[in-house]
């Protein structure tokens, strides 16, 4: 399973941060670089550094709508390919704002959006639903225009499916993370059937939140394959040990069975003893 735990960033990632973690999420501000600057950020980054590439607000709402497509709606979304393959961008996350409410006219939109975004191999195209809609329905909506549905980890269930992204928002009365909600958002994240987990915290300091999940995502995974190790230890043990019974029951079998042949032959030799006792007496 591949982890990725980051922070979202508003800048590229400077040598601090990728000194400590190999994810981010690029949340750009206008005005936007062009794809070029993007392809340089790019070249200064470790070999395996994973970036997702949040939509700007422009590239989702058009002066008609979420997800209305204008002309420069259009232009916006060019721009967000071209940044995408400049940078290598693994996933690129949009979110849907609360007004866009379920029903067929949104899913309509939603699929004529999700067909204009362009598939290449390894990236992922995150929905973040807001507002209304069910868990249940967004998953459904998700699966069958091939997008990842987005959640928060503390909140919701984890969608079904092989890759999980989840955010961590401090809003409200949530400010910060402690540990213990950190280890319930990766537990939920984490499960037997997923391909590829992405973490991304969108909060103060949030660099500092990012190591800390890492460091107990690191843990939980090595205790976990410690237990599996175990396991595979008992098992193997109580193999042995089957193998062991059986090998003493087969010897006892023939243990047995070599008593047996061995009483039939003294019984054999004391028949043929008394038959020739007999012989003896009855010869003239």
């Amino acid at each position: 399973m591949n982890l990725h735990v980051g922070a979202l960033l508003d800048r590229p990632p400077g040598p601090k941060y990728v000194a400590a973690l190999a994810f981010a999420e690029l949340a750009l501000r206008a005005p936007l670089p062009r794809p070029k600057v993007l392809a340089q950020m790019r070249k200064q980054l470790p070999a395996g550094f994973v970036v997702a590439l949040r939509a700007p607000r422009e590239c989702v709402i058009s002066s008609a709508g979420a997800l209305r497509v204008t002309p420069e709606l259009q232009a916006s979304l060019e721009w967000l390919q071209a940044a995408a393959d400049a940078c290598a961008a693994h996933a690129v996350v949009f979110s849907t704002p609360a007004d866009f409410t379920p029903g067929a006219r949104s899913r309509d939109l939603l699929r004529e959006f999700a067909a204009r975004l362009p598939r290449v191999p390894e990236r992922h195209y995150v929905w973040m639903p807001s507002g209304l809609w069910e868990p249940q329905e967004t998953e459904a909506i998700a699966a069958d225009l091939g997008l990842v549905c987005g959640f928060d980890p503390l909140e919701a269930r984890r969608p079904s499916g092989a890759v999980a992204y989840g955010t961590l928002r401090a809003m409200g009365h949530r400010t910060s993370f402690s540990p213990a909600a950190l280890s319930d958002a990766l537990a939920t994240l984490i499960s037997a059937d997923t391909r590829e987990v992405f973490l991304s915290i969108d909060a103060e300091r949030a660099f500092d939140v990012a190591r800390r999940a890492r460091q107990l995502a690191i843990e939980s995974l090595t205790a976990a394959a410690e237990e599996a190790d175990d396991d595979a230890d008992d098992d193997a043990d109580e193999i042995d040990s089957a193998d062991e019974f059986d090998d003493a029951a087969a010897d006892e079998d023939a243990d047995e069975l070599e008593d047996e042949a061995d009483d039939d032959d003294d019984d054999d030799d004391e028949d043929d003893g008394a038959d020739r006792k007999r012989a003896r007496k009855g010869a003239p």
